[in-house]
């Protein structure tokens, strides 16, 4: 497993990025590409703050 070059990362969300190409609402398909980056990123040790 692949080690993060932070320790420690702070995500923040805006409501136009959950709406990717759609421009308004929540759009799945983001959400989905952005759970899995977390879950990556986690997995190499990286602590989140939200």
């Amino acid at each position: 497993m692949a080690r993060s070059a932070f320790k420690r990362v702070l995500l923040k969300l805006s409501g136009e990025a959950l709406a990717g190409d759609q421009g308004f609402g929540i759009n799945a398909q983001v959400i989905n590409s952005i759970a899995q980056g977390v879950k990556a990123a986690h997995e190499t040790g990286v602590e989140m703050g939200w």
